[in-house]
């Protein structure tokens, strides 16, 4: 059932949660995706048969939580993922975090290790609005996108998604690959080398970023698109989770 909190800003977030005797697990959603993705639905079903806690919420601005997605940014999406880690859960928690979620996933690895026992990025966008979006502009592109204070994108499979200003600004002050990442659990990565929308190369960057652990791993699977949705990715990303539950 729908829980809702309120932060000490007065944001009302939206979240499920399951309460299980083994490790704890928190799934952050990716960009203008919300708690009811595939993704975040198969692995509590699996979550709630294997007895591990779990919990899964919308940021700010997505799903049922409150504000829009245009007047919200990264930063109020880390803040309420590092709320609710603080508030609601037991112990260290294994993260899962979907292409913007691996962003918030790498920040909560870098400001509260002490919180988290393994990470796991499915087709991770750190720094994307930077990396992704401004970088690739021309002059002209981010005259275009500061005058109209938006820029849209469209993808291979059809769908678009509309990124504001205020979030590529705000991502500059939020980045995570500018410097190194120390961290001393497991990290698994999990990206499709079909991917249109966040290219596999970053996951190659991340990886080569973290220094502290020895268990770091990345999964390329060659006709993968962005999503990883389809039944046998999402076997894939709980038998990550089994391997990882061996070794914490």
């Amino acid at each position: 059932m729908t829980k809702f909190i309120k932060r000490l800003d007065n944001n009302i977030i939206a979240y499920n949660q399951l309460t299980g005797k083994n490790l704890g697990i928190v799934f952050l959603s990716g960009f203008n995706s919300d708690m009811q993705g595939k993704k975040a639905l198969y692995i509590e079903k699996w979550a709630k048969e294997n007895n591990h806690s779990f919990l899964r919420f919308d940021y700010s601005g997505h799903g049922q939580s409150s504000g829009t997605i245009n007047s919200t940014c990264f930063s109020d999406w880390y803040q309420d993922a590092e709320y609710l880690i603080n508030k609601l859960t037991q112990d260290k928690q294994i993260l899962i975090g979907s292409s913007m979620g691996a962003w918030i996933m790498l920040m909560l690895a870098k400001r509260i290790p002490q919180k988290i026992s393994a990470i796991i990025g499915l087709a991770p966008a750190p720094d994307f609005p930077k990396l992704l979006i401004w970088d690739k502009m021309s002059g002209s592109e981010k005259r275009k996108l500061v005058k109209n204070r938006k820029t849209s994108i469209k993808y291979e499979d059809g769908s678009k998604n509309d990124f504001s200003y205020k979030l590529i600004k705000d991502s500059f002050k939020n980045l995570t690959l500018s410097k190194s990442i120390t961290f001393n659990g497991p990290v698994y990565l999990y990206h499709g080398m079909a991917d249109d929308a966040v290219p596999y190369d970053l996951s190659i960057k991340i990886i080569n970023n973290f220094t502290g652990t020895k268990d770091v791993k990345l999964l390329l699977e060659k006709d993968a698109g962005h999503r990883l949705s389809d039944i046998h990715q999402l076997r894939t990303i709980t038998n990550i989770i089994e391997e990882i539950k061996i070794k914490i």
